[in-house]
């Protein structure tokens, strides 16, 4: 194992010292793997703060300018602006550290809100600091939430059978790249979303993120069984599985519609 000169913690501390006296920054916490309970080795770092308004672009510098006493930067990813969820996001590897410990960190501004709180999708944020009492559980909308969901199961149920046809046809072609990709796409991707609905419809729109605890073993195992196709034949029969799983899902979903804590 490649042993590198820059740990996890020695990012996170030097963040926390270079952000917490500029007066612009009013809180900094870790989410991800600090906030699920679940960090380990591989874990990144997910930075979030909230600034003064004015002190976005400024708020970025001062990180960058504590990474770079740290080691020299090896990459950097700025998401386009607007951002989909309207913050600065940037990503961001050092040299001479894991690059599993990249940093992935968001700026916030103090009146935008919106600021990833909700404990049931986003777990409880381990604090850097706080200095106004900002960084507190925020309520869950559920309602807005479930109405979401329900139209995306809706047209879940019209997109699935729909374009299945894609993977059969890339299959009967014997196109293996193509009939992958559908398969992943078409097939797969929407049945974990499904799955998601069914057992754990707070975060049912995470995809695969953190499809390790979020679902029952018995269902997690049987998605697992699906995932490696090794041939177009493989692609084909894994395909029909994947469907009949599909089918049973929004079947119970159907019959579970109504019930506290389901779609």
């Amino acid at each position: 194992m490649t042993a590198y000169l820059i740990s996890r913690d020695a990012i996170i501390e030097t963040l926390k010292k270079d952000l917490k006296p500029r007066e612009y920054v009013r809180a900094a916490w870790l989410g991800g793997s600090d906030a699920t309970g679940r960090t380990d080795q591989w874990s990144d770092v997910d930075l979030l703060l909230i600034v003064e308004d004015h002190a976005v672009e400024q708020t970025a510098d001062t990180v960058i300018s504590a990474l770079a006493r740290l080691g020299p930067i090896a990459h950097r990813y700025r998401l386009p602006e607007p951002t989909p969820h309207g913050h600065l996001q940037e990503f961001i590897s050092l040299r001479d550290a894991d690059p599993c410990h990249l940093l992935d960190y968001v700026v916030m501004k103090r009146s935008s809100g919106g600021w990833f709180l909700e404990p049931e999708r986003h777990g409880d944020q381990l604090v850097l600091f706080d200095k106004d009492g900002l960084v507190k559980p925020a309520p869950f909308d559920w309602t807005a939430h479930k109405a979401k969901m329900m139209r995306r199961i809706e047209a879940l149920r019209e997109i699935f059978p729909l374009f299945q046809s894609f993977v059969l046809k890339a299959v009967f072609r014997g196109d293996l790249a193509d009939a992958w990709y559908s398969y992943f796409a078409c097939t797969l991707r929407p049945l974990v979303e499904l799955a998601r609905m069914r057992h754990c419809p707070d975060r049912f729109d995470y995809g695969f993120r953190y499809f390790d605890r979020d679902l029952p073993d018995a269902v997690r195992r049987e998605i697992e069984s699906l995932l490696l196709p090794r041939s177009l034949e493989g692609i084909g029969a894994l395909r029909h599985r994947a469907e009949e799983l599909f089918n049973r899902l929004l079947e119970e979903i159907d019959t579970n519609t109504g019930e506290e804590g389901a779609p």
